[in-house]
């Protein structure tokens, strides 16, 4: 979710309010799902497939006004396939973030390590 999250708040800074608006989690990710056409993942695609029907909109008629190589940035980063998704280094290499890319500032993190998530632990065991 890391750069599909940036897209996110990048979006939210430049509409100055929510991107996706809903009262709960699946309400927001239902109304975020309108907006994109790329799946991958087997159970995200059984889920989408099972909402009504969307065209991808063009992202320029929600941020008119915005600097159009943002809308492009934006447009890369907030497709759910992470395939086709921006990693981050091809982020800070766009045109828009080009200006703020200082490769000698940028070290690069170690992988994610997610085997803890994949325990199988009682209450006490997580505490």
């Amino acid at each position: 979710v890391d750069i599909w999250s940036v897209g996110c708040i990048m979006a939210e800074l430049l509409m100055g309010k929510a991107l996706f608006p809903g009262t709960d989690r699946i309400l927001s990710n239902n109304r975020s799902m309108s907006y994109l056409v790329y799946f991958c993942v087997l159970q995200a695609r059984i889920y989408v497939e099972s909402l009504p029907k969307w065209t991808k909109k063009d992202f320029r008629g929600y941020f008119s006004g915005a600097n159009p190589d943002a809308v492009d940035l934006l447009d890369k980063m907030l497709i759910l396939d992470t395939d086709k998704r921006l990693t981050a280094e091809q982020a800070l290499e766009h045109p828009y973030m080009r200006q703020y890319h200082n490769p000698t500032d940028e070290p690069t993190a170690a992988a994610y390590d997610d085997s803890f998530e994949k325990n199988e632990l009682n209450i006490a065991e997580w505490r």
